[in-house]
């Protein structure tokens, strides 16, 4: 009879799921490996071959209501460990008849519909009270196998998709690797295989050419200070003579002239005087009989009231040569004459004074020896005349 029923109750083990296999579907709960000895939830003890197994019948009667306790969110990870953030009311779990062990606290996991109906079978010759506090837990038996921990489960499905997964990254990131390679590699043999652009060499600057026979700069004129009326270093009275025209006619030989005045004395000067004739030079006469004589007066041409110290003061006038009182001078093949213009000039109280200016053609630029006139030629006026003074 003994024999029959252990082979019922092994009959009834093998026939009922197994309950870790469910936990480990459940979502969201403790994944429990399969023990190594299955017993279903609703024997009460060990089993002992030599005693009839006692069935403990379903209670039928109403399951009294336990007291509320906080079920927190249950948080899936693969460790059996709980989180360390939850702190759920710890739940008793009755022991083995005959276990002289306390019950021991296990963190809640979420219930499913076998552990629901285990739970209330339990609470029922325990009730909770609220007032009491939790137990310390016990140092938690090894030798058993319903209180030892169970060995890792098996990679589920789940982990095998996981490992999919790290497959496939590894190799998006491989393919990742060779594509930039790739791109990296074109671009430099394009920059390899590019035509680099040569700048045309700049030219060079040709060197400076020193200026060639330098112009050198006109030396600046020398400004004419007047002197103070008080140093009187000549005569008083100084004449310049300026030709403006000569023209020439059948009969006379005409000078148009201009004469500049200035009294360097330390007075006034009064009454001065001026004197002029036009005459020709010539090599067969003497020289003081051609040059103006201080003590021989000429022809009178203007006169003046007064000149004050350090005054200037311009006059023109015209004097007139017949043809006939010229002194031709041959030169090769023609015939010229060389006009001289005589002045004389006194004032009230001062000695007279006489200047001598040769007349000629101006050849050109400054510096140049004046020209004599030709008397070969028609008559005629010219105006390109100069003057220089010979005394």
């Amino acid at each position: 009879m003994k024999h029959l029923a252990f082979a019922s109750l092994i009959a009834l083990a093998a026939a009922l799921p197994p309950m870790p296999v469910a936990a480990q579907t459940a979502p969201g709960g403790f994944r429990l490996p399969p023990a190594p000895t299955p017993t279903p939830s609703d024997i009460q003890g060990p089993v002992d071959p030599d005693a009839p197994i006692l069935t403990r019948p379903r209670d039928t009667a109403p399951t009294p209501t336990p007291t509320a306790r906080p079920a927190p969110a249950p948080t899936p990870t693969p460790t059996p460990a709980p989180r360390p953030a939850a702190t759920p009311t710890p739940r008793p779990v009755p022991p083995p008849a005959n276990s002289s062990l306390p019950p021991r606290f296990t963190p809640p996991a979420a219930p499913t519909p076998q552990e629901s109906e285990a739970v209330a079978d339990a609470a029922a010759p325990f009730p909770a009270s609220p007032a009491a506090e939790a137990p310390a837990p016990l140092p938690l038996p090894t030798a058993t196998a319903t209180t030892a921990l169970p060995e890792p489960a098996p990679a589920t499905t789940a982990d095998e998709g996981l490992g999919w997964r790290h497959a496939l990254g590894v190799l998006a990131l491989l393919a990742g690797g060779g594509a930039a390679a790739y791109f990296l590699r074109r671009r430099r043999r394009a920059g390899e295989d590019a035509v680099p652009v040569i700048a045309p060499p700049r030219a060079a600057a040709p060197p400076p050419t020193p200026p060639t026979n330098p112009t050198p700069a006109p030396d600046p004129e020398p400004s004419i200070v007047a002197p103070p009326p008080l140093a009187n270093t000549g005569p008083p009275l100084l004449v310049e003579a300026r030709a403006v025209r000569l023209a020439r006619s059948m009969m006379n030989a005409t000078l148009s002239y201009e004469l500049v005045v200035t009294n360097r004395g330390r007075g006034p000067l009064a009454n001065v005087r001026f004197g002029a004739d036009l005459v020709t030079a010539h090599a067969r006469i003497p020289t003081d009989q051609q040059l103006a004589d201080p003590n021989v007066p000429f022809t009178p041409v203007m006169t003046l009231e007064q000149v004050d110290p350090g005054e200037s003061v311009q006059f023109s006038g015209e004097l007139r040569l017949p043809v006939s009182e010229i002194r031709p001078i041959p030169h090769g093949k023609a015939v010229v004459y060389v006009p001289l213009l005589r002045v004389q000039a006194q004032a009230d109280g001062t000695a007279p004074i006489a200047r001598t200016f040769i007349v000629g053609l101006r050849s050109g630029g400054p510096g140049q020896r004046l020209q004599p006139f030709r008397l070969d030629e028609m008559p005629q006026t010219y105006h390109t005349v100069g003057q220089k003074a010979i005394d």
